[in-house]
């Protein structure tokens, strides 16, 4: 048997208590179609970054099970009937993955006040990689100064008639 790791968004219109129920529906459907649940957690509400019919917030409900690879496609499809569910992925899950924990954060649109206040995590980049690639350089400041940068209004727009006008001329 191979191990799966199964994650469904279920709409806040339910209670805690309902979505435990809905959890357990989930658990059953993964018996009946063959599966062994190992575990079932509640991971909370979360704001998600986009709107689902119509839905803003989801409980995310996260099952652990074993079962044959031939019975996954039959319990997508019996998931996507199941009108509780919004959206769910099921995944492999490896014979050596240690069991996780998870922090679930709700979206936060950048630029609004909100992502203002929130501190900035560093790049992902930054986190895994401990020495910056040599040919990844900054760029370096040019010669010229920012008074020779300084343009008016009128001369941008005469300059931007004047490459708009030379593209339309090399293409004709």
């Amino acid at each position: 048997m191979q191990q799966y790791e199964l994650l469904s968004i279920v709409p806040t219109q339910f209670t805690d208590e309902e979505v435990g129920d809905i959890g357990k529906k989930i658990s059953a459907l993964v018996e009946k179609v063959g599966g062994k649940v190992v575990s079932t957690t509640n991971l909370g509400k979360i704001r998600m970054a986009y709107t689902i019919k119509k839905v803003r917030h989801g409980s995310y409900v996260l099952t652990y099970f074993d079962a044959d690879g031939e019975v996954i496609a039959e319990l997508d499809r019996q998931l996507r009937l199941t009108d509780e569910v919004l959206r769910h992925t099921i995944l492999d899950r490896p014979a050596d993955a240690d069991p996780t924990t998870f922090e679930l954060t709700s979206y936060v649109a950048p630029l609004t006040e909100e992502a203002k206040k929130t501190p900035h995590k560093k790049p992902r980049a930054e986190q895994t990689s401990k020495a910056a690639p040599a040919e990844i350089a900054p760029p370096t400041p040019s010669s010229t100064s920012t008074d020779e940068l300084k343009m008016s209004m009128e001369e941008l727009d005469q300059k931007l008639d004047q490459i708009l006008e030379g593209d339309i001329a090399e293409n004709i």
